[in-house]
């Protein structure tokens, strides 16, 4: 069954909203009425009573601050001999594990003048609702109707009838979720003109040079911590771009002396983070797991510390895809940069670094022999959106382009 989270008729069938939506002409990218809708949707966030307990929700307003949005746009300045228009109708499928994903591609296909068909978990979600809760009133509120119109959030199970009914009416389909849904929903065909982007199970390591973390004051140190623990511990590790590895580089002396000022920094920081009870068994297990199938994980600590670390030798995707987060890190010593490309392979999405430059790590990328790595971000980014996801640029899955005669 099919519930209509937001929709300006809200007692319509689905059928009648993808006949109503297809009915809408496109709207000219970034035209005044949809960057007003937009900066008021922001301005709303901010007013949010749940944005202290969801910060997230905050880094979403800001995102798209007016500033930024004037950036964004610029990303649609092409050449002369080129048109930007809307692509037509995109359908979202929503990920489950980070609430306020969704709304990053929405409001940008937004934007870029489409009407959206977003499908959204299931799963209850304070986030959720708030975001949605702010489009119910603007609609009570007479405002954006022109904008409002061109939107159907909406829920459902599993359901491939369903989702193949929107299918056919897309131009744009965007998929977020595990390796199974991807394949799953990328057997369901979408109209022969339109579109595809899946955005799949990825993983977020990070990479620190040893002798940069010693030569910092107590107060950096404490910082580093901070922003490592925003990238680890919110959305319980959950994230794509959340570090699961942490790979030390410099030699043995150095990588025992950072850890020893950094552990204890991060843990001070982490303390201030809730760990429920099945957050600590779900790593407990999954460490116990990591042993059983030889990967010789060891802990230098208590196991129910908040993050838990386990050090080994060699961590790659096999590690990685057993870890289910909750804070559970594991930790690799490396003598130099380069020993990391090993440990690599193409489900690695995020390296997130410190103390490189930006030379060594340019150096480092250019000689990977596979397609691991498309963004580097420094601790406390790790969780930061960009138009540019998985090395694919949203917008050109959210526009298309009309050449013209040179004059």
């Amino acid at each position: 069954m099919t519930t209509l989270l937001f929709s300006i008729h809200p007692h319509a069938t689905l059928d009648s909203e993808l006949a109503r939506l297809s009915a809408l002409p496109p709207v000219v990218p970034f035209s005044a009425p949809l960057r007003e809708f937009v900066a008021e949707f922001s301005k709303r966030i901010f007013a949010l009573p749940q944005l202290r307990e969801h910060p997230e929700l905050a880094t979403l307003g800001h995102w798209f601050r007016g500033a930024a949005v004037n950036q964004l746009s610029q990303r649609l300045a092409g050449r002369p001999s080129e048109l930007n228009l809307a692509r037509g109708l995109v359908f979202h499928l929503a990920p489950a594990n980070v609430d306020v994903l969704f709304a990053y591609a929405w409001l940008m296909s937004v934007l870029a003048g489409n009407t959206n068909v977003a499908r959204l978990s299931q799963k209850p979600s304070t986030q959720r609702d708030a975001l949605v809760s702010i489009l119910h009133a603007m609609h009570r509120e007479g405002l954006h109707p022109q904008v409002l119109e061109r939107a159907v959030l909406l829920t459902y199970p599993h359901d491939d009838a369903i989702t193949s009914q929107i299918s056919r009416h897309c131009h744009s389909r965007i998929i977020w979720g595990g390796d199974a849904t991807v394949a799953k929903i990328r057997s369901l065909p979408i109209a022969p003109l339109a579109v595809e982007l899946a955005f799949p199970d990825r993983f977020g390591v990070a990479v620190v040079r040893a002798d940069a973390l010693t030569a910092s004051t107590d107060i950096e140190i404490e910082e580093l911590a901070r922003r490592f623990c925003n990238d680890v511990l919110w959305f319980g590790q959950q994230a794509c771009s959340s570090p699961r590895c942490v790979y030390w580089i410099g030699t043995a002396a150095d990588v025992a002396a950072a850890k020893a000022r950094f552990w204890p920094a991060v843990r001070a920081q982490a303390g201030q983070i809730e760990d429920e009870p099945a957050a600590l068994m779900a790593r407990v297990t999954d460490a116990n797991l990591l042993a059983a199938l030889g990967h010789r994980v060891h802990s230098p600590d208590s196991m129910g510390l908040y993050p838990l670390r386990l050090e080994t030798g060699h961590a790659d995707g096999h590690i990685r895809e057993i870890q289910s987060g909750h804070g559970l890190v594991v930790e690799v010593e490396l003598q130099a940069l380069h020993e990391l490309a090993a440990q690599l392979d193409d489900r690695d999405q995020t390296l997130v670094q410190h103390g490189f430059t930006a030379q060594d790590l340019g150096t480092f990328l250019s000689g990977l022999g596979n397609r691991a790595v498309d963004r580097v971000v420094p601790f406390g980014r790790a969780l930061d959106f960009h138009p540019v996801w998985d090395g694919n640029d949203l917008l050109d899955v959210l526009t298309r382009k009309i050449t013209l005669p040179a004059t």
